[in-house]
């Protein structure tokens, strides 16, 4: 028996025939001599073989004759039992039974090389819109931010597909922005809520109806769903910048390299040019950059998303002591030993990133144990911490932008209506023009202060 080990791609073509042919041999003995053991592997054999020589073609790596090569070796037992049993029979062997039976070979070879042409036909005719493109690639030699950043600085007009083994995504652009992200899979079904006792789900029956819909008709899962009355037409521009995002950053964050191809077209098609996202290139890039540093951050508390997970000895003395929320009460009823984090992301109908967000929370909480150890979550709480900081300093700078941009409005006031320079109140101005009194100047002693202290903040931005 041969090594089913090697690939078609190694193997000279004699070498794979006679292998073809040796595996059928093997198929065909195991099924006389009722051999199960034997007929099971010679027949996954040759569903790997099948299965290469598919992948071959799609590649367009193979020759014009090996489908029917191939096929032929299928049938060269049925033909050589055939011819066995024809030598065999009781029959006198005429030259004109011996002719019948040539034509017959002949007429089944012709017919073979017809089927074998309808094959190929066939699987050029379902590759053919994947294959219609200006150019393509993978992410291992170039990645698809550079692709992105060089389609939106020539403002091109066309669409750029990304393809990996769990999804599709077409994005649509035009005028050097992101016109439109077609997403073939959805990788949420739960929308946020206003708290985390609340939340929108999707029925399953009705994303799985939409996905099917969109792999035989063209129309986007979000039309689909706004169609059946799932989204409203006024929120359907936002839920699909959101749900669209989401899978450009999931796309971001995959570690194997997945293939990308771009078409050009004369014009958007009517479902893209009806739904225009206004999303600039370079902001989703760095929202998709940032997302990214975060999810290698939460890698490290939960390093292999397909390990099971494991509560904690003292969980539900833990859980009496914090405020769940409702996926956190389902996440945590999802768990049964062999619950890792990639399969909670159908379970609880939320992408990969939010299910280890749910995760760390927990694991921070001392109900799951984190992976990763303590020090992981430490440095992750650092992290959020650092993050808050730096959120409380941009609030205090805008609220001191805002409140120096006021004081310059009440001086321009002032000076309009022919105020004193050292007036403190906006309404002086305007008193001495209305024939007011002036109101009594009170002594404040932090003016002077938080102007210095402006000073020093702005300084140090």
């Amino acid at each position: 028996m041969s090594d089913p080990g090697k690939t078609t791609d190694s193997l000279p073509a004699h070498d794979l025939a006679a292998q073809l042919k040796a595996h059928i041999g093997d198929l065909i003995d195991g099924l006389v001599h009722k051999d199960d053991e034997t007929y099971e592997a010679e027949f996954v054999h040759l569903l790997t073989r099948v299965r290469d020589l598919v992948d071959r073609k799609v590649r367009m790596e193979g020759t014009k004759t090996d489908t029917r090569d191939f096929l032929g070796e299928l049938m060269f037992t049925r033909l050589r039992r055939g011819m066995h049993l024809f030598l065999r029979s009781d029959d006198d062997v005429t030259s004109l039974r011996a002719a019948e039976w040539v034509m017959g070979v002949l007429f089944s070879v012709t017919t073979l090389s017809e089927f074998a042409k309808a094959f190929d036909q066939s699987l050029i005719r379902a590759t053919s819109g994947a294959r219609d493109f200006n150019f393509a690639g993978r992410t291992d030699f170039i990645q698809v931010e550079e692709v992105m950043q060089m389609l939106s600085s020539g403002k091109h007009l066309g669409c750029l597909s990304l393809e990996k083994g769990d999804n599709r995504l077409d994005i649509y652009l035009k005028d050097g922005r992101i016109w439109f992200l077609d997403p073939h899979h959805m990788i949420r079904r739960v929308l946020p809520g206003g708290d985390s006792m609340r939340h929108k789900e999707i029925a399953e029956a009705l994303v799985i109806e939409a996905e099917s819909r969109r792999a035989r008709e063209g129309v986007p899962v979000l039309v689909t769903l706004h169609e059946k009355g799932v989204f409203k037409q006024e929120e359907l521009r936002e839920v699909m910048r959101m749900f669209g995002k989401e899978v450009v950053f999931d796309f971001m964050r995959a570690t194997e390299p997945y293939a990308f191809y771009y078409r050009k077209l004369d014009k958007l098609p009517p479902f893209a040019e009806c739904n225009d996202l206004r999303l600039g290139v370079t902001a989703i890039l760095l929202e998709g950059s940032k997302q990214l540093d975060d999810w290698k951050q939460m890698l490290l508390a939960f390093p292999d998303p397909d390990a099971p997970l494991e509560p904690r000895a003292d969980m539900y003395a833990r859980m009496g002591d914090v405020a769940l929320g409702v996926l956190e009460i389902k996440l945590l009823s999802q768990i049964n030993g062999d619950t890792t984090p990639r399969s909670l992301v159908s379970a609880l109908g939320l992408p990969l990133y939010d299910v280890y967000q749910l995760l760390i929370r927990l694991a921070q909480e001392g109900i799951l144990s984190a992976g990763g150890g303590v020090q992981a979550l430490e440095s992750l709480g650092m992290a959020a911490d650092e993050s808050s900081v730096q959120a409380s300093m941009r609030e205090a700078f805008a609220a001191l932008d805002a409140n120096d941009d006021a004081e310059q409005r009440r001086s321009a006031i002032d000076r309009v209506f022919g105020g004193d320079e050292g007036s403190t109140s906006p309404l002086s101005a305007l008193d001495k023009v209305l024939g007011g009194a002036a109101p009594a100047k009170k002594k404040d002693s932090g003016g002077e202060l938080d102007r210095d202290l402006l000073d020093i903040l702005r300084k140090g931005k």
